[in-house]
């Protein structure tokens, strides 16, 4: 397989110096790109992504320290290795901005082959270095999206499959306690209230009717989920949440419609709309804040 070629993008408006530069290296792997201003350089550099620029530092339209800044400021070119070039900017000071700038080195003009030829080597290897570094981080970040998308996924799983537990576990609650009216009405018709059998089996369906110990299982199993969720939304208020509003909350907060939490509430739909507006005024939202929203923004 061929070896790719490694990228020089040369910004200087003096054709002599881009002579000087293509002599120098005509014997090398090199593909040598040419700007003749800085913002020319600048979009070359944006689409062509070269593994080293030689900059020039005085060049009409956008010189060379503003044209470095504006690559430095880009995300796909900031990692670019730029070598400042000039031969009337020569001073300490002037060496000590470009670096400030962003450049990675200085070489003066007229160039001389072998330090030219050295000093662009030398950009090349770090130019490498920066690729991989590049890309090891592009992946880690690649890694963390996935990993935060899966964890969200997985999140959101036990949210619906907590709030499935939940009506279900209501479902059973009112059908108990539908069978125990029922038991009631006959033994009102029988006469049973004086068969023990009959009276145990009443107070058992009484017992699984009562939803006291499926909210404390539920906001028990809530609080797995949600660590400390309840807790969080309590500093948010001068006051505290009633049992209530925390099962609302926590309702909300796994995805239940207004219709479902009606069902887990045994209550008309309206009164769960305004359980839903008393709860945003107590949290000073607005009524268009759309209150579910709200609660998945709690951490």
């Amino acid at each position: 397989m061929k070896e790719a070629k490694s990228k020089i993008l040369v910004i200087d408006d003096d054709h002599t110096n881009m002579d000087a530069i293509i002599s120098c290296f005509q014997h090398k792997s090199y593909k040598i790109l040419y700007a003749p201003n800085g913002e020319l350089g600048y979009q070359i550099a944006k689409k062509e992504l070269p593994d080293l620029i030689i900059m020039d530092w005085a060049m009409p339209v956008l010189n060379g320290i503003d044209a470095t800044l504006k690559l430095k400021a880009k995300k796909a070119t900031k990692w670019i290795p730029i070598v400042m070039a000039t031969g009337v900017m020569t001073d300490p000071e002037d060496l000590k901005e470009a670096l400030e700038a962003g450049a990675v080195d200085y070489i003066r003009k007229p160039f001389d082959p072998l330090e030219l030829t050295s000093r662009v080597h030398a950009a090349l290897v770090l130019s490498q270095s920066f690729r991989e570094i590049f890309e090891q981080k592009r992946e880690i970040e690649e890694l963390f999206q996935k990993e935060k998308v899966l964890l969200q996924e997985q999140l959101d799983h036990k949210e619906r499959s907590l709030g499935i537990q939940a009506l279900h576990a209501q479902e059973k609650v009112n059908i108990f306690k539908e069978i125990n009216y029922e038991l009631k009405k006959l033994g009102r018709e029988l006469d049973l209230s004086g068969v023990k059998t009959f009276n145990k089996l009443l107070k058992k369906t009484a017992a699984a009717s009562q939803d006291h110990e499926h909210n404390s299982n539920f906001l028990f199993h809530f609080e797995n989920v949600h660590p400390r969720f309840i807790e969080r939304l309590q500093h948010r208020l001068s006051g505290d949440l009633t049992s209530n509003e925390q099962k609302l909350c926590a309702y909300i907060k796994v995805g239940m419609s207004n219709k479902e939490i009606a069902h887990m509430a045994g209550v008309e739909l309206g009164t769960v709309k305004s359980n839903i507006n008393r709860l945003k005024k107590k949290f000073g939202l607005s009524g268009d804040t759309n209150i579910r929203t709200f609660m998945n923004n709690v951490n």
